[in-house]
């Protein structure tokens, strides 16, 4: 091959190679752009994937938010609905931005019907005026006011306060409606309770001293009656002396209950049978008046003094009758019933099982001022020949002193009815003690223990009178020397229970620790209740009220000495 030839081949060769060279440059940087792309493109979906994701977390926790902002609205919603205030929220307008469901059942609407509406649309026109008048002042002054008014025969007490918007501006109020209706009436009854118990205990002091000087005209009155015939142109005088005491003492009594310190003998008693039997009694000198009966048929039994529960019925037959003019009917109804704990607070008597007495009249009723003061001590809307404003006042205080309490329900033109609740027993009623009458004499040696002269003397000679030999001591100091000197010469004791010195509870336990079979009868002005109850208990043998006439202390003094007897000779 020639040289020419074959240097063109060989350029040739080299032209191909650095062809070729080229071309594979080309080619290795149309890879590296590639891979770049596929690089870039592969950055960029890992980043949508993650955008993605975090669109997705983002997603989740706006709708976990909007749940939990859905939820706390509807715990809000029960928190509101759950209240017995009556809670709205309004604007400037006065239109409803908020409501519970108090506010609605009390205006008697639903939540649809509300919302949006203008909240005075729901009131009457005076009403309304009313509460504008004080939601426009809280929007001018930005201050919250409160303020009561009246609806439906419900008492409420409104507050209203400010709620801020932008530049401290006011755009709503809220408004808050209490209904303080029960409050008022608890405050009613705990303002009663407190005036009760301080005219109480005055009424005791007073029933204590008057049956005291009633002792004396008693005392020496049945002492003339014993020895005059009755044939004596002055026995009909002592009768109507005798007759007069009684009132008297039947005035202290009603003293002694309103001040809730009447209870003499409790036993369990059926109050089917006392009700039956003092509604006929009544019923007999009230001709005009029909009485209707629905008791129930089991024995209601409680544990009461009978006399003063038969008051109780007597004084609320009368008044009744007092209310029907001319004439009417008189129901009377009995049955049992579960008082619960949050009943009991509102009367502070214990829950548990009571008899219900109610007593319906077909009167002329009464309104609320009055029904409010009907149980007040000498209140009364009779004539004073027809009333001393004491018979109410006292049934309060003896249903109260059994641990019961008395209700009233009445509208004018629409009759009464009370309601008294007694704690059920569960002992067996015992039927009604002796009316035993005379006199029991006897010549046992007693010690006369009262610090009131004229009940020494008049006491003194009554038991005189009786056969009995008497010691008199004028406190309970004396009444402990004398037992510690001639304690085998005494046979009874009847100890007075306020004395000064020592009063007989202190003198009852010193007598007794010197000698413990010593009969004792526990005497006073007031009724068997609280102290006097707690010196029964402690064994006293028996109590006597004052007054007493001779026939009754004689029969107490006799039935004492013979139990006494009975003890000893059996070695009790």
């Amino acid at each position: 091959m020639e040289p020419s030839a074959r240097d063109s081949l060989m350029q040739q060769l080299e032209d191909s190679k650095q062809q070729a060279s080229y071309w594979k440059k080309i080619a290795q940087q149309t890879g590296r752009l590639r891979l770049r792309e596929a690089e870039n493109l592969s950055a960029l979906i890992q980043s949508l994937k993650y955008t993605k994701a975090c669109l997705l977390n983002e997603i989740r926790d706006r709708r976990q938010a909007e749940e939990a902002l859905r939820k706390n609205q509807d715990d809000l919603k029960g928190i509101l609905d759950a209240t017995l205030e009556t809670i709205v929220l309004i604007d400037r307008q006065g239109k409803v931005i908020v409501s519970n469901k108090t506010a609605c059942d009390r205006l008697k609407t639903n939540r649809k019907k509300i919302l949006g509406q203008c909240i005075y649309d729901f009131f009457p026109l005076e009403v309304a005026e009313k509460r504008r008048r004080k939601y426009e002042a809280v929007f001018a002054s930005g201050s919250p006011v409160t303020f009561e008014d009246n609806r439906d025969g419900m008492k409420f007490e409104q507050s209203v306060y400010p709620v801020f918007g932008d530049g401290n501006k006011v755009e709503k109020v809220a408004v808050f409606a209490r209904d303080i209706s029960e409050q008022l009436r608890l405050e009613r009854m705990f303002q009663q309770s407190q005036k009760f118990k301080a005219i109480g205990t005055l009424a005791g002091g007073i029933a204590h001293d008057f049956n005291n000087l009633l002792m004396g005209i008693q005392g020496w009155a049945s002492l003339i009656a014993i020895d005059l015939e009755p044939s004596h142109p002055h026995a009909d005088h002592i009768k109507a002396i005798e007759h007069n005491i009684r009132n008297a003492s039947h005035l202290t009594k009603q003293l002694l209950g309103f001040a809730r310190g009447g209870q003499f003998e409790v036993r369990p008693i059926n109050i089917n049978e006392l009700l039956l039997g003092s509604a006929v009694m009544f019923g007999r000198t009230k001709k005009e008046i029909n009485i209707h009966t629905k008791l129930q048929s089991l024995p209601l039994v409680v544990e009461a003094d009978r006399r003063q529960i038969e008051q109780v019925f007597l004084n609320l037959y009368i008044n009744a009758w007092q209310a029907m003019t001319n004439g009417g009917e008189l129901y009377l109804e009995t049955r049992t019933l579960t008082l619960d704990d949050y009943f009991c607070r509102l009367y502070q008597v214990k829950p548990g099982r009571y008899a219900k007495v109610s007593i319906t009249d077909t009167g002329i009723g009464m309104d609320e001022s009055i029904r409010q003061q009907i149980f007040d001590p000498f209140f009364t809307t009779k004539q004073k020949s027809r009333g001393t404003g004491l018979g109410l006042a006292s049934a309060y205080g003896i249903i109260k002193n059994h641990g019961g309490f008395i209700t009233v329900d009445s509208e004018v033109g629409q009759g009464t009815e009370f309601s008294i609740f007694l704690p059920i027993s569960n002992k067996k009623a015992e039927g009604e003690g002796s009316t035993e009458t005379g006199l029991n004499e006897g010549s046992e040696t007693i010690l006369l223990v009262e610090d009131e002269e004229m009940v020494v003397e008049v006491g003194q000679a009554m038991l005189e009178k009786l056969g009995y030999r008497v010691i008199v001591a004028r406190d309970g100091k004396q009444a402990v020397d004398a037992v510690k000197k001639k304690g085998d010469r005494i046979d009874l004791v009847i100890l007075d229970l306020i004395m000064p010195v020592m009063g007989g509870d202190k003198a009852f336990d010193l007598i007794r620790e010197i000698q413990p079979a010593m009969p004792v009868i526990l005497s006073s002005g007031y009724s068997l209740d609280g102290q006097a109850n707690a010196i029964v208990q402690k064994g006293c043998n028996a109590f006597i009220q004052k007054p007493f006439n001779i026939s009754t202390l004689s029969q107490i003094v006799r039935k004492t000495l013979n139990d006494t007897n009975v003890s000893a000779a059996s070695g009790a």
